[in-house]
């Protein structure tokens, strides 16, 4: 079971934090992979972000662009790259606001 009060808003305001902090917008999933090792390509007009899992598999996905320019934002002490990868998705909603049958 969820600890804390409120565990679906703290997520939201955490992931708010995390916009604020590189600056940009809110318009996709994070994925926090701090411990591992990454690095970003180039070919040709294509960025590609590449990082290694736990067991060395290479991960590539294409780097999103906006008005021509990488989406990679930086901090002191982290980055993030605003990339497309195939992930899982858990969806979540207020029971509250759940349509009636269409």
């Amino acid at each position: 079971m969820a600890k804390g009060k409120e565990p679906v808003q703290e997520f939201v305001q955490a992931s708010k934090k995390v916009a604020d902090l590189f600056g940009c917008e809110r318009d996709f999933f994070l994925k926090p992979l701090l411990e591992l090792e990454w690095t970003v390509r180039q070919v040709d007009d294509f960025y590609f972000l590449c990082y290694w899992l736990e067991n060395n598999k290479k991960v590539e996905a294409v780097i999103v662009k906006k008005n021509g320019e990488p989406l990679i934002y930086k901090t002191k002490d982290y980055s993030m790259i605003v990339a497309i990868d195939c992930v899982k998705i858990g969806f979540i909603f207020r029971n509250g606001k759940e349509a009636s049958d269409l």
